[in-house]
Protein backbone atom coordinates (compact mmCIF):
# COMPACT_ATOMS: atom_id res chain seq x y z
CA UNK A 1 0.00 0.00 0.00
CA UNK A 2 1.54 3.42 -0.72
CA UNK A 3 1.18 5.59 2.12
CA UNK A 4 3.21 8.49 0.12
CA UNK A 5 1.24 11.91 -0.22
CA UNK A 6 -0.45 12.18 -3.46
CA UNK A 7 -1.53 15.28 -5.13
CA UNK A 8 -3.53 13.25 -8.19
CA UNK A 9 -5.79 11.61 -5.16
CA UNK A 10 -6.45 15.09 -3.75
CA UNK A 11 -7.63 15.90 -6.55
CA UNK A 12 -9.79 12.92 -7.38
CA UNK A 13 -11.27 13.58 -3.83
CA UNK A 14 -11.44 17.05 -3.72
CA UNK A 15 -13.24 16.29 -7.72
CA UNK A 16 -15.92 14.11 -5.80
CA UNK A 17 -16.56 16.42 -2.88
CA UNK A 18 -17.87 19.03 -5.47
CA UNK A 19 -19.53 16.95 -7.20
CA UNK A 20 -21.47 15.90 -4.71
CA UNK A 21 -22.18 19.11 -3.10
CA UNK A 22 -23.23 20.34 -6.20
CA UNK A 23 -25.52 17.78 -7.54
CA UNK A 24 -27.13 18.21 -4.58
CA UNK A 25 -29.25 21.70 -4.72
CA UNK A 26 -30.86 21.21 -1.06
CA UNK A 27 -27.31 20.59 0.88
CA UNK A 28 -25.92 23.57 -1.34
CA UNK A 29 -28.59 25.43 -0.40
CA UNK A 30 -28.34 25.03 3.56
CA UNK A 31 -24.39 25.59 2.70
CA UNK A 32 -25.19 28.96 1.28
CA UNK A 33 -27.65 30.36 2.15
CA UNK A 34 -27.80 30.24 5.62
CA UNK A 35 -24.64 32.19 6.52
CA UNK A 36 -25.62 35.15 4.40
CA UNK A 37 -28.66 35.41 6.50
CA UNK A 38 -27.07 35.23 10.14
CA UNK A 39 -24.70 37.56 8.89
CA UNK A 40 -27.57 39.92 8.19
CA UNK A 41 -29.16 39.19 11.47
CA UNK A 42 -26.45 39.70 13.19
CA UNK A 43 -25.40 43.21 11.57
CA UNK A 44 -28.93 44.66 12.59
CA UNK A 45 -30.30 42.79 15.57
CA UNK A 46 -26.67 42.07 17.86
CA UNK A 47 -26.09 45.69 18.48
CA UNK A 48 -24.29 46.74 21.59
CA UNK A 49 -26.06 50.38 21.51
CA UNK A 50 -29.15 51.05 22.89
CA UNK A 51 -32.04 53.13 21.25
CA UNK A 52 -35.38 54.19 21.17
CA UNK A 53 -35.72 53.31 25.19
CA UNK A 54 -39.02 53.41 26.07
CA UNK A 55 -40.28 56.45 28.50
CA UNK A 56 -43.02 57.07 30.53
CA UNK A 57 -43.36 60.49 32.02
CA UNK A 58 -45.25 62.46 34.89
CA UNK A 59 -44.89 65.84 34.19
CA UNK A 60 -46.40 67.59 37.61
CA UNK A 61 -44.62 70.81 37.04
CA UNK A 62 -45.85 71.60 33.71
CA UNK A 63 -43.25 74.24 33.77
CA UNK A 64 -41.02 75.90 30.62
CA UNK A 65 -38.03 74.49 33.31
CA UNK A 66 -40.12 70.50 33.18
CA UNK A 67 -40.74 70.96 29.06
CA UNK A 68 -36.96 71.73 28.47
CA UNK A 69 -35.67 69.11 31.28
CA UNK A 70 -37.93 66.42 28.76
CA UNK A 71 -36.53 67.89 25.82
CA UNK A 72 -33.06 67.15 26.72
CA UNK A 73 -34.07 63.11 27.49
CA UNK A 74 -35.59 62.96 24.09
CA UNK A 75 -33.64 65.29 21.55
CA UNK A 76 -30.91 62.17 20.69
CA UNK A 77 -33.53 59.61 20.38
CA UNK A 78 -31.90 57.66 23.17
CA UNK A 79 -35.55 57.74 25.36
CA UNK A 80 -38.59 57.56 23.18
CA UNK A 81 -41.75 59.33 25.00
CA UNK A 82 -45.00 56.72 25.39
CA UNK A 83 -47.58 57.17 22.94
CA UNK A 84 -50.22 59.68 24.75
CA UNK A 85 -48.10 62.32 26.24
CA UNK A 86 -48.09 62.80 30.40
CA UNK A 87 -49.37 60.94 32.34
CA UNK A 88 -49.56 60.84 35.95
CA UNK A 89 -46.72 59.22 38.42
CA UNK A 90 -49.19 56.13 39.42
CA UNK A 91 -49.68 55.21 35.77
CA UNK A 92 -45.99 55.77 35.17
CA UNK A 93 -44.85 52.80 38.14
CA UNK A 94 -47.83 51.33 36.65
CA UNK A 95 -46.23 51.24 33.30
CA UNK A 96 -43.02 49.93 34.29
CA UNK A 97 -44.25 47.34 36.13
CA UNK A 98 -46.23 45.91 33.38
CA UNK A 99 -43.29 46.11 31.38
CA UNK A 100 -44.99 48.47 28.73
CA UNK A 101 -42.21 50.91 28.95
CA UNK A 102 -38.37 50.59 29.59
CA UNK A 103 -38.04 53.59 32.52
CA UNK A 104 -40.43 56.34 33.75
CA UNK A 105 -39.44 59.91 34.94
CA UNK A 106 -40.99 61.60 37.41
CA UNK A 107 -40.84 65.60 37.69
CA UNK A 108 -42.10 66.72 40.64
CA UNK A 109 -44.53 69.71 40.81
CA UNK A 110 -42.26 71.83 42.56
CA UNK A 111 -39.59 71.65 40.52
CA UNK A 112 -39.04 74.91 38.99
CA UNK A 113 -39.80 76.62 41.92
CA UNK A 114 -37.08 74.27 43.51
CA UNK A 115 -34.90 76.15 40.68
CA UNK A 116 -35.92 79.94 40.73
CA UNK A 117 -34.71 79.67 44.92
CA UNK A 118 -31.59 78.23 43.61
CA UNK A 119 -32.26 75.10 45.02
CA UNK A 120 -31.63 71.52 43.40
CA UNK A 121 -34.26 69.98 41.49
CA UNK A 122 -34.41 66.76 42.12
CA UNK A 123 -36.23 64.31 39.70
CA UNK A 124 -37.05 61.14 39.82
CA UNK A 125 -36.29 58.36 37.22
CA UNK A 126 -37.69 54.65 37.02
CA UNK A 127 -35.98 51.87 35.29
CA UNK A 128 -37.08 48.30 34.29
CA UNK A 129 -34.12 46.23 36.52
CA UNK A 130 -35.56 43.17 34.68
CA UNK A 131 -33.78 43.88 31.72
CA UNK A 132 -30.14 44.94 33.45
CA UNK A 133 -28.10 46.08 30.13
CA UNK A 134 -30.63 48.39 29.06
CA UNK A 135 -31.41 49.35 32.49
CA UNK A 136 -27.54 49.88 32.90
CA UNK A 137 -26.91 51.80 30.03
CA UNK A 138 -30.33 53.95 30.25
CA UNK A 139 -28.82 55.08 33.36
CA UNK A 140 -25.71 56.09 31.89
CA UNK A 141 -27.32 58.12 29.13
CA UNK A 142 -29.64 59.71 31.76
CA UNK A 143 -26.81 61.02 33.67
CA UNK A 144 -25.24 62.58 30.79
CA UNK A 145 -28.32 64.05 29.65
CA UNK A 146 -28.52 65.36 33.19
CA UNK A 147 -25.02 67.09 33.03
CA UNK A 148 -25.04 68.42 29.54
CA UNK A 149 -28.40 70.26 30.99
CA UNK A 150 -26.72 71.43 33.95
CA UNK A 151 -23.91 72.65 31.72
CA UNK A 152 -26.67 74.66 29.78
CA UNK A 153 -28.08 76.24 32.44
CA UNK A 154 -25.38 77.50 35.44
CA UNK A 155 -25.21 79.02 37.54
CA UNK A 156 -28.23 77.87 38.21
CA UNK A 157 -28.36 74.85 40.90
CA UNK A 158 -27.44 71.54 39.60
CA UNK A 159 -30.10 69.04 38.48
CA UNK A 160 -29.96 66.11 40.98
CA UNK A 161 -31.69 63.33 39.69
CA UNK A 162 -33.28 60.37 41.18
CA UNK A 163 -32.78 56.67 39.69
CA UNK A 164 -34.27 53.32 41.18
CA UNK A 165 -34.01 50.03 39.56
CA UNK A 166 -37.06 48.20 39.94
CA UNK A 167 -36.89 44.33 40.18
CA UNK A 168 -33.21 44.07 39.83
CA UNK A 169 -31.73 46.51 42.44
CA UNK A 170 -28.21 45.14 42.22
CA UNK A 171 -28.77 44.88 38.35
CA UNK A 172 -27.23 41.09 38.63
CA UNK A 173 -26.82 40.44 34.81
CA UNK A 174 -27.14 37.05 35.26
CA UNK A 175 -31.24 37.42 36.63
CA UNK A 176 -31.14 39.21 32.31
CA UNK A 177 -29.40 35.99 30.85
CA UNK A 178 -30.58 33.09 31.91
CA UNK A 179 -34.03 33.69 31.65
CA UNK A 180 -33.25 33.88 28.36
CA UNK A 181 -30.94 31.03 28.03
CA UNK A 182 -33.13 28.58 29.88
CA UNK A 183 -35.84 29.44 26.41
CA UNK A 184 -32.66 29.36 23.77
CA UNK A 185 -31.61 26.02 25.20
CA UNK A 186 -35.40 24.60 25.47
CA UNK A 187 -35.86 25.71 21.55
CA UNK A 188 -33.06 24.49 20.10
CA UNK A 189 -32.56 21.44 21.76
CA UNK A 190 -36.51 20.25 21.23
CA UNK A 191 -35.66 21.18 17.47
CA UNK A 192 -32.93 19.33 17.09
CA UNK A 193 -34.18 15.78 19.39
CA UNK A 194 -37.75 16.13 17.50
CA UNK A 195 -36.67 16.38 14.13
CA UNK A 196 -33.52 13.87 14.42
CA UNK A 197 -36.21 11.72 16.37
CA UNK A 198 -38.72 11.25 13.73
CA UNK A 199 -36.33 11.38 10.32
CA UNK A 200 -34.08 8.38 11.83
CA UNK A 201 -37.83 6.54 10.96
CA UNK A 202 -36.93 7.35 7.77
CA UNK A 203 -33.44 5.85 7.79
CA UNK A 204 -34.87 2.71 9.28
CA UNK A 205 -37.37 2.36 7.08
CA UNK A 206 -40.24 2.52 9.45
CA UNK A 207 -42.28 5.50 8.41
CA UNK A 208 -43.80 3.77 6.21
CA UNK A 209 -44.82 1.02 8.60
CA UNK A 210 -46.35 3.86 11.16
CA UNK A 211 -48.06 5.80 7.90
CA UNK A 212 -49.53 2.95 7.35
CA UNK A 213 -51.51 1.70 10.79
CA UNK A 214 -55.02 3.11 11.25
CA UNK A 215 -54.19 5.92 13.23
CA UNK A 216 -54.74 9.35 12.95
CA UNK A 217 -51.52 11.94 11.55
CA UNK A 218 -52.30 13.77 14.86
CA UNK A 219 -52.24 10.58 17.33
CA UNK A 220 -48.76 9.73 15.84
CA UNK A 221 -48.07 13.25 16.20
CA UNK A 222 -49.42 13.61 20.06
CA UNK A 223 -47.25 10.24 20.64
CA UNK A 224 -44.00 11.31 19.27
CA UNK A 225 -44.53 14.77 21.65
CA UNK A 226 -45.57 13.12 24.53
CA UNK A 227 -41.78 10.96 26.10
CA UNK A 228 -40.14 14.05 24.77
CA UNK A 229 -42.37 16.50 26.24
CA UNK A 230 -41.89 14.25 29.84
CA UNK A 231 -37.86 14.88 29.17
CA UNK A 232 -38.09 18.11 28.14
CA UNK A 233 -40.01 19.69 31.26
CA UNK A 234 -37.36 17.75 33.88
CA UNK A 235 -34.95 19.45 31.81
CA UNK A 236 -36.52 22.73 32.71
CA UNK A 237 -37.02 21.88 36.42
CA UNK A 238 -33.84 20.55 36.98
CA UNK A 239 -32.06 24.13 34.65
CA UNK A 240 -34.41 25.97 36.68
CA UNK A 241 -33.15 24.60 40.18
CA UNK A 242 -29.65 24.79 39.10
CA UNK A 243 -30.52 28.62 38.14
CA UNK A 244 -31.26 29.34 41.45
CA UNK A 245 -28.61 28.20 43.11
CA UNK A 246 -25.68 29.01 41.23
CA UNK A 247 -27.37 32.66 40.33
CA UNK A 248 -30.06 33.26 43.12
CA UNK A 249 -32.66 33.58 40.33
CA UNK A 250 -35.65 35.08 42.10
CA UNK A 251 -38.74 32.94 41.67
CA UNK A 252 -41.39 35.42 42.46
CA UNK A 253 -44.22 34.63 40.31
CA UNK A 254 -47.10 31.53 40.70
CA UNK A 255 -45.67 28.31 39.41
CA UNK A 256 -48.25 26.82 38.22
CA UNK A 257 -48.28 29.35 35.65
CA UNK A 258 -44.87 29.07 35.02
CA UNK A 259 -44.93 25.65 34.44
CA UNK A 260 -48.53 25.83 32.34
CA UNK A 261 -46.74 28.53 30.10
CA UNK A 262 -43.83 26.28 29.54
CA UNK A 263 -46.01 23.66 28.66
CA UNK A 264 -47.13 25.19 25.40
CA UNK A 265 -44.16 26.59 24.81
CA UNK A 266 -42.17 22.90 24.87
CA UNK A 267 -44.60 21.19 22.74
CA UNK A 268 -44.37 24.90 20.10
CA UNK A 269 -40.69 23.32 20.12
CA UNK A 270 -40.48 19.83 19.28
CA UNK A 271 -43.58 21.10 16.69
CA UNK A 272 -41.04 22.49 14.65
CA UNK A 273 -38.79 19.91 14.73
CA UNK A 274 -41.56 17.21 13.35
CA UNK A 275 -42.18 19.65 10.72
CA UNK A 276 -38.62 20.20 10.14
CA UNK A 277 -38.24 16.39 9.73
CA UNK A 278 -40.98 16.24 7.16
CA UNK A 279 -38.44 18.47 5.09
CA UNK A 280 -35.33 16.46 5.37
CA UNK A 281 -34.62 13.63 3.82
CA UNK A 282 -32.05 12.18 6.22
CA UNK A 283 -30.52 13.25 9.74
CA UNK A 284 -27.62 15.56 8.97
CA UNK A 285 -29.95 17.78 6.49
CA UNK A 286 -32.54 17.81 9.91
CA UNK A 287 -29.77 18.45 12.36
CA UNK A 288 -28.23 21.27 9.62
CA UNK A 289 -31.83 22.87 8.92
CA UNK A 290 -32.49 22.43 12.80
CA UNK A 291 -29.68 25.28 13.36
CA UNK A 292 -30.39 27.40 10.43
CA UNK A 293 -33.84 27.75 12.06
CA UNK A 294 -32.42 27.96 15.78
CA UNK A 295 -29.88 30.67 15.50
CA UNK A 296 -32.36 33.27 13.73
CA UNK A 297 -34.87 32.73 16.46
CA UNK A 298 -32.42 33.32 19.15
CA UNK A 299 -30.99 36.37 17.87
CA UNK A 300 -34.61 37.78 17.08
CA UNK A 301 -35.75 36.77 20.92
CA UNK A 302 -33.94 39.14 22.90
CA UNK A 303 -32.40 36.61 24.90
CA UNK A 304 -29.00 38.28 24.61
CA UNK A 305 -29.07 41.14 23.10
CA UNK A 306 -32.06 43.90 23.83
CA UNK A 307 -34.98 43.77 21.64
CA UNK A 308 -34.56 47.87 21.76
CA UNK A 309 -31.23 47.48 20.01
CA UNK A 310 -32.45 46.14 16.73
CA UNK A 311 -34.06 48.52 14.09
CA UNK A 312 -37.88 48.84 13.82
CA UNK A 313 -38.13 46.38 11.20
CA UNK A 314 -36.30 43.89 13.07
CA UNK A 315 -38.13 44.12 16.02
CA UNK A 316 -41.37 43.88 13.71
CA UNK A 317 -40.60 40.72 12.71
CA UNK A 318 -39.72 39.70 16.15
CA UNK A 319 -42.96 39.66 17.08
CA UNK A 320 -43.57 36.65 15.76
CA UNK A 321 -40.57 34.68 17.51
CA UNK A 322 -42.25 32.16 19.94
CA UNK A 323 -39.21 32.52 21.80
CA UNK A 324 -39.60 36.09 22.28
CA UNK A 325 -42.78 35.66 23.80
CA UNK A 326 -41.67 33.07 26.10
CA UNK A 327 -38.81 34.95 27.26
CA UNK A 328 -40.46 37.94 27.59
CA UNK A 329 -43.20 35.68 30.44
CA UNK A 330 -40.44 33.92 32.09
CA UNK A 331 -39.05 37.49 33.11
CA UNK A 332 -42.59 39.04 34.13
CA UNK A 333 -43.00 36.00 36.28
CA UNK A 334 -39.44 35.22 37.95
CA UNK A 335 -38.53 38.35 38.13
CA UNK A 336 -41.78 41.05 38.89
CA UNK A 337 -44.43 38.00 39.95
CA UNK A 338 -46.48 39.18 36.75
CA UNK A 339 -49.16 37.68 36.53
CA UNK A 340 -52.19 36.28 33.33
CA UNK A 341 -53.75 40.03 33.70
CA UNK A 342 -49.92 41.52 32.51
CA UNK A 343 -48.54 38.71 30.05
CA UNK A 344 -51.92 37.75 28.35
CA UNK A 345 -50.94 39.03 24.81
CA UNK A 346 -47.81 37.12 24.99
CA UNK A 347 -49.47 33.91 26.42
CA UNK A 348 -52.03 33.91 23.83
CA UNK A 349 -49.20 34.85 20.76
CA UNK A 350 -47.66 31.82 22.25
CA UNK A 351 -50.16 29.27 22.32
CA UNK A 352 -51.41 30.22 18.45
CA UNK A 353 -47.58 29.71 17.64
CA UNK A 354 -48.12 26.12 18.99
CA UNK A 355 -51.60 25.54 17.60
CA UNK A 356 -50.54 26.25 14.03
CA UNK A 357 -46.90 24.61 14.07
CA UNK A 358 -49.10 21.34 15.32
CA UNK A 359 -51.59 21.74 12.49
CA UNK A 360 -48.99 22.48 10.00
CA UNK A 361 -46.69 18.80 11.46
CA UNK A 362 -49.85 16.44 11.83
CA UNK A 363 -50.72 17.58 7.98
CA UNK A 364 -47.25 17.53 6.50
CA UNK A 365 -46.62 14.52 8.41
CA UNK A 366 -49.50 12.61 6.67
CA UNK A 367 -48.50 13.55 3.49
CA UNK A 368 -45.08 12.50 2.83
CA UNK A 369 -45.95 9.28 1.31
CA UNK A 370 -48.34 11.08 -1.55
Amino acid sequence: MDSAFSLRRLFVLLRKEFVQILGNRQVLYILLFPPIVQVALLGYAMNPLVKHVTLAVSDESRTPASRQLLDAFTANGVFVPQRGGDTDTSNVYRAVQRGKVDAGLVIPADFARAIARGETGDVQMVFDGVNSFVANLGAGYANLIVSEYNARNEPAPPLSPQITFAYNSGLVTAWFFVPGLLGAILMITGILASSSQSVREKDEGTLEQLLMTPASSLEVLLAKIGPLFVLFTIALLAALAVSRLLFGLPFRGNFALFMGISSIYIVAAISIGILISTLAATQQQAVLISVFTGLPLMMLSGAFAPIQSMTPFWQTVSLINPLRHYITIVRDILLKGAGLDVIWPNVLALAAFAVVAIWISATRYRSQLR
